[in-house]
């Protein structure tokens, strides 16, 4: 039986569109992600704008690790407040819905697909998109999508994120009669197509879950907590593992010990730590001077422990 703890808890939320403007909506929006993310365990916030003709409300969708994450944000009193200080503000009422699934057995992989159009064929591809969606929804591992729209002078493309819990279900998406299909009834209607897969690996070793790339952890932080979390690991690795192998020599032993390195700071180190430290990564709450103060005393202070430990270690 699945429990709560392995199940991915999101609130779906929507809104028909009112007499108010995007910017003004887009703060509200904000303002939500802000609530959402003092619980922790925020791992996805996707934000979806009306499209004539095609979607006809506001959606907002923000996932968590686990059920018992999600129930702590709907169980929070100005997260309650938040949404009916809103139907006033915006004249529309808020349609929540929970949705909870079992998490993805594999490494989540990503696809961003950069598209420019043909000038004219915007409405047809804004509807062609929506049916895809709607495709790839129905393929095992589907995690969700996302457009996002051309900004005149800025960017010219029109770019569509793809998320898997799996690289081998996102190949069976691509290599889908349906996928393939689906891209010949469009194909008349790019420029260009560009393609990039992105995994999960290093790059979300910070990942932010605003979803805004540019809003991150600071890089003095960032090198801070990798140190923090490299120097153990080389050292456990270089006191226990490399004299495992005494007749290789010093750079295949070296090479073994990176590759070890790599994987547990991946897989097992830095998600536990970045998570740990989350409260001073964060921009919003680490900004704050006494958060600062806290994060930069505990990171030094770990850092001479660990210093101290493995001094007493080798001798």
């Amino acid at each position: 039986m699945t429990g709560a703890a392995d199940q991915l808890g999101t609130v779906l939320l929507s809104r028909n569109p009112g007499e108010f403007d995007k910017d003004t909506y887009r703060t509200w929006h904000e303002k939500i992600v802000s609530i959402a993310k003092q619980h922790g365990g925020l791992v996805d916030v996707d934000f979806q704008e009306p499209v004539e003709g095609v979607q006809e409300q506001w959606v907002q969708l923000l996932t968590y690790e686990s059920v018992d994450h999600l129930k702590a944000l709907l169980n929070d009193g100005a997260y309650k407040t938040a949404l009916s200080e809103s139907e006033r503000e915006f004249g529309a009422p808020v349609t929540q819905q929970v949705i909870a699934k079992n998490k993805p057995s594999g490494a989540p992989v990503t696809v961003v697909i950069s598209q420019k159009l043909k000038p004219g064929f915007e409405d047809a591809y804004q509807k062609w998109q929506l049916d895809v969606d709607t495709a790839a929804s129905k393929f095992p591992g589907f995690l969700g999508t996302e457009m996002i729209r051309p900004v005149h002078g800025v960017q010219d493309e029109w770019v569509v994120v793809f998320r898997f819990d799996s690289a081998a279900h996102l190949d069976d998406w691509f290599a889908s009669d349906v996928h393939r299909e689906k891209m010949q009834e469009a194909d008349h209607y790019f420029e260009h197509v560009q393609m990039r897969r992105v995994g999960r690996g290093f790059q979300d070793w910070f990942e932010n879950a605003a979803g805004k790339t540019d809003e991150g952890p600071s890089q003095v932080r960032m090198a801070m907590v990798v140190l923090l979390a490299l120097y153990p690991t080389v050292m456990l690795l270089t006191l226990y593992v490399v004299p495992l192998f005494p007749d290789w020599g010093l750079p295949p032993s070296m090479f073994v010990s990176n590759v070890l390195s790599v994987i547990i700071l991946t897989w097992l180190v830095m998600p536990v730590t970045t998570r740990a430290l989350d409260f001073w990564l964060d921009r919003d709450s680490g900004s704050k001077l006494a958060t600062t103060l806290l994060g930069g005393v505990l990171i030094v202070g770990l850092y001479a422990a660990s210093v101290i430990i493995f001094t007493y270690l080798t001798n």
